[in-house]
């Protein structure tokens, strides 16, 4: 082979070298720009995940009971108006507000289907709510006049069921300005006994009444009762924790 004949061959060579360089820096170029890329939208992902399961909330757990359901148990009936229908409704309304503050809202039922009793006080325990709030409707026989709002407590099971009752009987009232029945006792009523936490039964109107009936069936006169039990919610917990927090301070002042 003749020396020009050599360099030219050589001198190919040194360029297809040349070119398969450039052409291995451009790929890993385009390699690190692709990694990167995936790397930040990766961290962005997780980042928001973090965010939206960890909202800043309140750390309580509510377990909403709407009364009656299904076939076997509608509840009282006034003008074609079912207390089951009426109690899902005000329940429904309420979990959606209050899962806007608070940590875990709970329903015992969701649909027009019959939950036991005891089962409603289960569902509650399990879950280790902080308090029960159990929506019924009242209903008096050839009474078509009688109407107002009342919440029942169990006296005998723990001092907080009356604290809550009160406060979500006020609140309640000052809502809707109904006629207030006060709040009642009972050992009787199987979701405030054996449910293990403060818990109330709140009859929000009369279906018996012409008048109230008129307005239980209303959006707006339910968004009012929400409203209500939802402010009387929030007054009992921020009594609870004032009075958590002054017991305390009390021991700690005691201890030293």
């Amino acid at each position: 082979m003749s020396k020009k004949r050599y360099k030219r061959t050589r001198k190919k060579q040194l360029n297809r070298r040349k070119v398969g360089l450039v052409l291995l820096i451009i790929i890993l170029i385009i390699v690190s720009c692709i990694y990167n890329n995936f790397n930040t939208n990766n961290t962005s992902a997780t980042t928001a995940a973090v965010s939206y399961n960890q909202p800043n909330k309140i750390d309580k757990c509510i377990v909403i009971d709407a009364g009656h359901g299904g076939e076997e148990e509608p509840g009282c009936i006034f003008g074609n108006v079912l207390e089951k229908t009426i109690d899902l409704q005000i329940a429904k309304k309420l979990e959606e507000v209050l899962s806007k503050e608070y940590t875990e809202v709970i329903m015992t039922r969701t649909e027009d289907v019959n939950v036991y009793l005891n089962e409603r006080a289960r569902i509650a325990n399990r879950a280790d709510a902080d308090i029960f709030i159990s929506i019924h409707q009242n209903a008096l026989e050839d009474d078509t006049v009688t109407s107002g709002i009342e919440t029942w407590y169990n006296p005998v099971k723990d001092t907080e069921s009356k604290i809550l009752a009160e406060n979500i009987q006020t609140n309640v009232i000052n809502a809707t300005n109904a006629e207030d029945l006060g709040i009642k006792e009972s050992t009787g009523l199987i979701v405030t006994s054996k449910t293990e936490m403060a818990s109330c039964l709140v009859e929000t109107g009369f279906l018996s009444s012409t008048k109230e009936r008129q307005n239980l069936v209303s959006d707006s006169y339910q968004d009012k009762i929400v409203q209500g039990i939802y402010n009387g919610i929030k007054a009992y917990f921020n009594e609870i924790d004032a009075s958590n927090s002054n017991e305390n301070d009390h021991t700690a002042e005691n201890n030293v």
